[in-house]
């Protein structure tokens, strides 16, 4: 629900100008709001210089709503060191991830961009117990689909296979590399789905936790077996999913890569 508090705008029109809709306009010395046309993004609510706006009710909560300094930012000599530092963590220590440190990672999937705001993504978060459960279903999954692609598909086929034997025989977790987090990001938009995934990635390294994009672990979790298992509403589909602990090595520089082509 659009809220205007005619006493504090001051008819700036800043709302009316940035709103990506049009649903905002000026007349006769107000701010009139379109909901047919309002795709409830909250910008009007962010350039308001007299908090005269709210978005509230529907899912909604105005409570919810801080104020930040617009230019404290971190430097790009920060970022830079960020984005070079990252690395694909495949090797977890012990120790378990906090609640708060999973609650911080969640509410960043909450504010990932989506597509006209449409904020269809979900979530399953496995932890403890679920991780070894989780894992002997995938791994059972990965098997079938790996002799169902055999002929069409032979790489693709042997390298499910490896990890589906190694496995069995050797109890060897190459899927989440025994993290003790795993988290799956659902959608029924692929990049909805990884920009949510990569904005959780960003508060994971802020934490000092590690983690891996796991897009091995999205077909076993799309087949049907595992689905109905799981509860996974029909209308979304398992984009990727994230494997997160603490390190257990330390990293000290970043490494070479190769130029991006500028085509």
């Amino acid at each position: 629900m659009f809220i205007l508090d005619q006493e504090q705008c001051i008819q700036c029109e800043t709302c009316v100008n940035e709103c990506p809709n049009g649903c905002l306009k000026l007349e006769d010395g107000t701010i009139k709001h379109t909901p047919d046309l309002c795709m409830w993004c909250g910008h009007c609510l962010a350039v308001c210089p007299r908090d005269a706006i709210m978005i509230d009710g529907d899912g909604y909560n105005v409570e919810e709503v801080e104020e930040f300094q617009f230019f404290k930012r971190p430097t790009p000599d920060m970022v830079r060191r960020d984005v070079m530092m990252r690395r694909s963590v495949r090797s977890f220590n012990d120790t378990p991830v906090t609640e708060e440190e999973l609650a911080r990672i969640i509410e960043a999937a909450k504010y990932a961009p989506t597509a006209k705001n449409c904020q269809h993504n979900a979530l399953k978060v496995v932890t403890g117990e679920e991780v070894k459960e989780v894992l002997k279903d995938s791994m059972e999954q990965l098997g079938i689909i790996a002799k169902n692609i055999m002929r069409e598909n032979p790489q693709v086929a042997a390298f499910f296979l490896k990890k589906y034997s190694e496995y069995q025989e050797e109890g060897k977790d190459g899927l989440f590399y025994n993290a003790p987090l795993v988290i799956y990001v659902f959608s029924d938009s692929d990049v909805d789905g990884s920009l949510c995934a990569a904005t959780m990635g960003q508060v994971i390294e802020s934490l000092g936790l590690g983690f891996c994009y796991l897009l091995l672990a999205r077909d076993p979790m799309n087949s049907e077996t595992m689905r109905a298992k799981y509860n996974i509403p029909e209308d979304r589909h398992c984009v990727i999913a994230l494997a997160i602990g603490n390190y257990d090595a330390e990293y000290f520089c970043s490494v070479p890569r190769k130029d991006v082509p500028l085509l």
